[in-house]
């Protein structure tokens, strides 16, 4: 069966509704950061909570910019590559890819007081555009079972409309309309976008009209060789301006602007054909492809304070507010089949050619607390511990028709822990470091979305006024993947293995 692919459609539905369906793991994924600083920084597993003097280390702690001594700049480079491990009712698979990414810029500016009996001693200002989340990755999924991908589409068609039926009206076309104005007609309408999957269902002929009770399927009976792919790409970036203060050279206060910049873009496709060649009616094979583009911005805040203990002991805590997104999604999906009547093969085609722009809605994730704790050892040796606690739960949308899934993240979700701990060791102009971060799931039936757990490394070399640095990371988190959102009881297990080699450039002036 021809693949078809999906480019952007002639006709763009511009018919606003909520009615799209997300799945809850989008806001987890637009909330949950991973290592993309510098390299010294992802070398420390991201543990800088109480040091500062980095420019990564003032997205954990907004005060640290006020422990430079010297006005900073550096740049990061990195590449990234990943291998997925899935399991499908006793099949295995897998998928891996890498890509280059410059993940991280940034400044710290130094303005000193010249006057000794000021308690401020120096201001500092910083600015750091960087990337909370790189999201390309890939996963293929495949196995064989004997539930079909069908029964998405019945389940839309005999409970979508209110807990009824789809009337059948809404996935016929009438004289002279086709199926691109039935569908984007459809994106005007109550429930709209379950109407719209009975449609295509009903076009394929993976449905069948069943009096009135409904839709039965023409699926034909037996087993079926099913396959999935998700194919993500895309960024969750953020730019940050700071301000730090000096207070005596013990204490010090920080906080962070930051204007967060999402874009996201999901390939799935889902393949189905049947075990057996001796069918005489029903549907034998189905491709099934969706396309949702996310894009939109938002605005959180950090403010954050350190204190001198000891010379050698150092203390901070931080906060980061709730990032609140303004969003958009875009849609377009197409489903394709080859049946049989009386064992003559025929194929069907519902390509609807459109996109559908969605109304607006709004996101928030949680808020998060960090407590940091430092020790220094003369000039050869660092050590720091970050913990930081974030209330999953508390995720929120906005914007009509999100009960259900703020229930579900009221109900499902929990506070995450994570621990981050980080060592440096110096050796004259080479610096040797490693790193270890835990970070707890936030679901609360851990075998959706398991732990991440992360080990790094890395060495710098310095030449006095600049510094060349080399991270890095492995990450490692185990997570269940559905091959369509409903219909299915069977979920894939992944194993998700990431690496990362990052490179940094550091400059005082």
């Amino acid at each position: 069966m021809k693949k078809i692919i999906v480019t952007a459609g002639l006709l763009f539905a511009i018919n606003f509704m909520s009615a799209q369906e997300i799945t809850p793991s989008d806001a987890v994924l637009f909330g949950t950061k991973q290592l993309n600083g510098t390299a010294r920084f992802n070398a420390m597993g991201g543990s800088f909570g109480a040091l500062g003097g980095d420019v990564s280390g003032i997205q954990i702690n907004p005060a640290g910019s006020a422990l430079s001594n010297y006005n900073t700049a550096s740049f990061t480079g990195s590449y990234r590559w990943f291998k997925n491990d899935a399991t499908f009712l006793g099949s295995k698979s897998s998928d891996k890819d890498g890509d280059l990414q410059a993940t991280n810029a940034g400044g710290i500016f130094v303005f000193d007081n010249t006057s000794a009996k000021n308690a401020l001693k120096k201001v500092t200002f910083g600015v750091v555009i960087g990337t909370d989340a790189v999201y390309d990755n890939s996963q293929y999924i495949s196995g064989v079972n004997n539930q079909s991908i069908g029964n998405y589409f019945l389940g839309h068609a005999n409970t979508g409309f209110n807990g009824q039926a789809v009337p059948t009206d809404l996935v016929k076309t009438q004289q002279g309309e086709t199926i691109t104005d039935l569908y984007a007609y459809l994106n005007s309408v109550a429930n709209g976008f379950s109407a719209q999957q009975a449609m295509l269902g009903y076009q394929s002929y993976i449905l069948n009209e069943n009096g009135s009770n409904g839709y039965v399927s023409n699926v034909a009976p037996g087993t079926y060789n099913q396959s999935a792919s998700v194919i993500t790409s895309g960024y969750n970036g953020k730019l940050t301006a700071n301000a730090g203060f000096d207070f005596n050279d013990r204490f010090y206060l920080g906080a962070n602007i930051n204007y967060h910049y999402l874009d996201f873009l999901k390939n799935a496709s889902v393949y189905e054909r049947n075990t057996s060649n001796a069918i005489e009616n029903g549907v034998t094979e189905i491709l099934f492809n969706n396309n949702t583009y996310t894009y939109g911005s938002g605005f959180s805040f950090n403010i954050g304070g350190l204190v001198n203990i000891t010379n050698e002991l150092r203390a901070g805590l931080s906060y980061e507010s709730p990032t609140w997104y303004r969003v958009n999604d875009e849609f377009q999906q197409n489903v394709s089949t080859n049946y049989r009547v009386n064992s003559v093969q025929s194929t069907a085609n519902v390509y609807p050619d459109v996109v559908t722009i969605y109304e607006k809605y709004t996101i928030k994730t949680p808020a998060s607390f960090t407590g940091s704790l430092s020790y220094v050892f003369g000039k050869s040796a660092l050590l720091n511990i970050d913990y930081t606690r974030k209330d999953y739960s508390k995720t929120e949308y906005k914007g009509g028709g999100f009960d259900n899934l703020n229930t579900f993240y009221n109900d499902q979700l929990k506070a995450s822990n994570e621990i981050r701990v980080g060592g440096e060791y110096r050796i004259q102009r080479v610096s040797l470091r490693a790193g270890y971060r835990f970070v707890e799931s936030p679901y609360k039936d851990t075998s959706i979305v398991g732990d991440i757990n992360s080990i790094s490394g890395g060495l710098g070399y310095s030449f006095g006024t600049a510094r060349l640095d080399l991270g890095y990371t492995f990450t490692h988190q185990p997570m269940q993947s559905q091959l369509i959102t409903s219909g299915l009881s069977d979920n894939a297990q992944i194993k998700t293995k990431l690496n990362n080699i990052s490179l940094t450039y550091t400059v005082h002036f």
